[in-house]
């Protein structure tokens, strides 16, 4: 493979990698309320992060775009226990050459799906309000699709993520959160003898969350930043690097915007917008996606 077609392939894989991850925040509904939300998320770049320079697309890529249909489940088991389940499926495609390993142009399939539990240990309130802190566990399931190609959707490794923070709650509305984690991950498919049969071993990742905004019973809007530092992995240009994709360093800081209305007590709809502002090995990529709400409480009275 060429250098060229090298630089090309991982972005393409590595823009998935950063906008499916599974996000969770700090609020526990009351026992038994079950939501059901479908998105639409539509990504995009053309330019991208080689090491930590940013790149022109090459010429066999001038534009990298990928559809993403979400469903994201969340339920309160207690007042302070919330399961979180999501299940993404992708359909990414470029603009520019087959993929020189397996000829595709696109792929199309349900990328990691994502199981998290989060749990409320303790609450300090003051006259304003209350700050809740919090950990969450969580679990990525790779679903089987080829992890080293053109099109890859994700890095094919089963995920152990460990989170702990906390959330400040005003009782105008205003809230902040911090969230610090550590992605254990394990080891990928060689699925075309890129590494000698070999499996890939996938790079753990530091993570981070921040968010501040406004939530009442008519309107929510938050600002947030995601951030990932890979621990170990090649860059794209270090010699030893092989089309080795699974263990690319990815690292990232990606700003965005959200937003939730209710329709009803049952339907709301939100929107949201992001982007890349500074990364490594990973494309430039902006996103906006759109979602349709259904609240559901499962408990014989209505909390």
């Amino acid at each position: 493979m060429n250098s060229k077609k090298v630089l090309t392939t991982f972005l393409l894989f590595s823009t998935v990698f950063a906008i499916g991850q599974t996000s969770f925040d700090g609020f526990f509904p009351k026992k038994g309320k079950l939501s059901l939300t479908t998105s639409y998320t539509r990504t995009s770049y053309d330019e991208f992060y080689v090491g930590k320079e940013i790149t022109s697309p090459v010429p066999a890529h001038n534009e990298v775009n990928q559809n993403i249909y979400t469903l994201y489940g969340t339920y309160a088991v207690s007042d302070n226990l919330g399961i979180i389940v999501n299940f993404p499926y992708f359909a990414a495609e470029g603009d520019g050459e087959p993929d020189p390993i397996n000829g595709k142009t696109e792929q199309n399939d349900i990328q990691d799906i994502n199981i998290y539990g989060k749990y409320r240990f303790a609450q300090s309130k003051f006259n304003g309000g209350s700050v809740d802190y919090l950990t969450a566990l969580g679990f990525t399931l790779p679903t089987g699709y080829q992890s080293n190609g053109i099109l890859s959707i994700g890095s094919g490794s089963f995920n152990t993520n460990l989170h702990a923070g906390a959330q400040l709650n005003t009782n105008l509305g205003l809230f902040a959160s911090v969230l610090a984690g550590y992605s254990l991950r394990g080891e990928a498919d060689d699925d075309f003898g890129t590494n000698g049969g070999e499996d890939f071993d996938v790079p753990d990742a530091f993570l981070f969350t921040g968010k501040i905004g406004y939530a009442t019973s008519n309107f929510y809007v938050d600002g947030y930043v995601n951030y990932q530092a890979s621990t170990d992995g090649w860059d794209l240009t270090d010699p030893n690097f092989g089309g080795r994709f699974p263990e690319s360093k990815v690292s990232y800081t990606l700003l965005g915007i959200s937003a939730y209305v209710p329709v009803t007590q049952l339907i709301g709809v939100s929107a949201g917008y992001g982007t890349v502002i500074d990364g490594r090995n990973i494309g430039d990529t902006n996103f906006f996606n759109f979602g349709l709400t259904f609240n559901i409480h499962t408990a014989s009275k209505l909390q």
